[in-house]
């Protein structure tokens, strides 16, 4: 025998499946960061993935777009990096220096981007917030936790630089595809 809900019961549960989605939707706002906003018009994850290095989560990654549409380079975005380990900043800065030369073999202007990356990475513990965002071809933000770290400026950074992430040439091609949007 199948027992029906009081009407004041089934008026909850109705109540409830209609808010959840709501707020879901507001939850998904929130957690986008402030400095997200200050680049990206009415920002909404375009994807996201984990990077592993030895089987260890090293951060959880997020790329922005406005109304979460698709990739252009050209369009406004912020990839966002919530870290899970300590990672040193000259680790950082190593790591990002040996993904160029490794997608762009030696070039002449690598000591100078080395030098103004290193104003633009700081030590980063577990639960820590990157976000970097071109403003412009040659120009890319880059905040810590909400405070901004540096303005790099170099021809061609936003492609070269985040290009680690997002390109075809990115080392890991399942997050790079993530991010972007793209299926498999």
């Amino acid at each position: 025998m199948q027992t029906r809900l009081p009407i004041r019961g089934r008026m909850l549960i109705m109540t409830l499946s209609l808010l959840l989605p709501v707020a879901f939707a507001a939850k998904a706002k929130a957690d986008v960061a402030p400095e997200v906003r200050t680049v990206v018009s009415q920002p909404a994850e375009l994807g996201e993935g984990a990077f592993r290095w030895l089987g260890f989560k090293v951060y959880d990654a997020q790329l922005f777009t406005p109304g979460g549409r698709g990739f252009d380079w050209d369009r406004p975005f912020a990839l966002q990096l919530d870290y899970a380990r300590k990672v040193r900043s000259e680790i950082l800065l190593r790591a990002s220096m040996d993904e160029l030369e490794r997608m762009e073999g030696a070039r002449a202007d690598h000591g100078e981007i080395r030098a103004k990356l290193t104003q633009c990475l700081r030590d980063v513990r577990p639960g820590d917030r990157v976000v970097s965002a071109p403003r412009g071809a040659n120009t890319l933000d880059f905040w810590v936790n909400g405070s901004k770290t540096c303005r790099l400026q170099h021809a061609g950074i936003r492609d070269r630089y985040m290009a680690i992430w997002l390109s075809e040439d990115a080392r890991d091609q399942a997050l790079a595809r993530q991010l972007r949007g793209a299926a498999g």
